[in-house]
């Protein structure tokens, strides 16, 4: 075993470094070097005096000034992916992201890295980001994850299965909905499953079963509602007390709908949230949790009417308030295309098809005369003038459905190709920056996790482009001699 006060000689490909058995000591738990102080390769060191590892130096240069100082100093000559892979070969990935990680803001955003794929993307595309920087698509039966270097981990295929909704539980664990469907030659009969994937293998680790529904669709339907039977939906995440929630809907003619709760411990359903049959639950395009509520906000689109729905488990209560879709009085609007809880503002912020959007008091949702308070883009023309992005001014694709995003007290609305920022509140909204890559390609998703932006654009051709966007670290202040 090495002793803290003694000298370490490496020598890394054919250059010589020395350091001391403390600096090595500033690696990871789970590292090369933790593995030399703890012994594992004391037979080699006392035989030749050094140890010798056949890797580049010019990297082990940078990791070893990384462990004495905490500072990631990378010349220009070395690429982020060199860096990166000869970092996870020693076990330092994990420190060499964070020190080199800087805290997004919307308003100084750079391209970092972009890859394109080439395949048809679908309607339903989905992208998700982790907590770590790496990365997640969902396209119809298949889905793929990219790390933080954007080079592709696993991909898989579930057959007849088309995937609904993904989301990251955790760094080592994704979470996918999909349903399958009804074809009379193979003998389907639509359904679905949830189950929980290893984004290193895309092997499936759990599969979640709804075994129980509502009193009264267990009495219309024989009492034993498997998933053969039941279509989940959008997924929402409560990783404060390892709760998982679905949207479900039945197989049938009478629509009914409800929110399915699963214990992630146990992996077993431990309640089911009732809608009711004039709930809408089965239309349900968007589920959030919002932690610091303690409650479930469900955006539902039908043709009859765009509705959002607040659940507290809790209470296994409904509160819902909904403006209704009329072509005529509201020619403006379309139908939802999503919607998000913003706990920062106490509101949900909703956006149509035409790339306008609304902002709902989510402290007051019980009613209609509540909706009265609600706000739109281009309900006024003198509001119209302070926000940015008026119907008129924004021609939406086909395809290019706007989504919406919030971080660091930011909002994020995609139109077409384009990912624009704003800073504001209540009424008061102003364009910060807007990004767009150069190869254009209407946006199907994006999403921020890890301190990055990333977003899923359709090109031509059959072929996408993930894109990958930063905030550049601040320049070094000069040195006075």
């Amino acid at each position: 075993m090495v002793t803290q006060k003694r000298k370490v000689r490496f020598n890394v490909g054919g250059k010589i470094f020395e350091t001391t058995a403390t600096t090595l000591s500033n690696a990871s738990e789970n590292s090369l070097f933790k593995a030399m102080l703890d012994g594992a390769w004391t037979a080699q060191y006392e035989e030749f005096g050094e140890y010798f590892i056949d890797r580049d130096p010019a990297c082990f240069h940078v990791l070893l000034h990384l462990l004495q100082t905490g500072e990631l100093l990378v010349p220009p000559t070395i690429p982020d992916t060199l860096l990166c892979r000869e970092a996870h070969y020693y076990g330092l990935l994990d420190q060499v992201l964070s020190a080199r990680s800087v805290e997004l803001d919307g308003e100084n955003l750079k391209l970092a890295s972009s890859i394109t794929g080439r395949t048809l993307l679908q309607d339903h595309s989905i992208i998700r980001a982790s907590a770590n920087g790496s990365c997640s698509i969902a396209n119809g039966r298949v889905f793929h994850v990219y790390d933080w270097m954007l080079q592709e981990l696993s991909i898989a295929n579930l057959d007849y299965m088309k995937i609904v909704d993904m989301e990251w539980y955790d760094s080592t664990s994704i979470l996918i909905s999909g349903r399958k469907h009804s074809n009379p030659n193979t003998g389907g009969d639509g359904g679905g499953g949830i189950g929980l994937f290893n984004p290193q293998t895309a092997k499936l680790q759990h599969k979640f079963k709804l075994t129980q529904t509502s009193s009264s669709s267990s009495r219309s339907h024989g009492g034993d509602n498997q998933f053969s039977r039941t279509t989940p939906g959008n997924l929402a995440i409560n990783n404060s007390n390892d709760k998982i929630f679905c949207c479900c809907k039945h197989d049938s003619y009478t629509k009914v709908g409800g929110i399915g709760v699963w214990d992630t411990t146990t992996g077993q359903q431990i309640d089911f949230l009732e809608g009711g049959y004039n709930s809408g639950l089965h239309n349900t395009f968007k589920l959030q949790w919002l932690p610091s509520n303690k409650c479930l906000v469900a955006a539902i689109r039908s043709p009859q009417s765009n509705r959002i729905s607040i659940f507290d488990p809790r209470m296994k209560e409904m509160h819902s308030g909904h403006w209704e879709h009329n072509p005529y009085k509201l020619k403006h609007r379309g139908a939802l295309v999503d919607a998000m809880g913003i706990e920062e503002m106490n509101c949900v912020c909703v956006i149509d098809e035409n790339g306008f959007f609304g902002f709902f008091d989510l402290r007051g949702l019980g009613g209609e005369s509540q909706m009265n308070r609600a706000w739109w883009s281009s309900e006024e023309e003198e509001k119209r003038e302070r926000f940015p992005l008026p119907g008129e001014m924004v021609h939406i694709v086909p395809g290019g459905k706007p989504k919406l995003g919030w971080h660091g007290g930011k909002l994020f609305c995609s139109t077409n190709s384009a990912i624009s920022v704003y800073c504001g509140s209540g009424f008061e909204w102003e364009l910060a920056s807007q990004v767009e890559p150069k190869n254009g390609g209407f946006i199907q998703d994006f999403s921020i996790g890890g301190d990055r932006l990333f977003s899923l654009h359709a090109l031509q051709f059959n072929h996408y482009n993930i894109n990958v966007w930063e905030t550049p670290p601040s320049p070094l202040p000069p040195l006075f001699i």
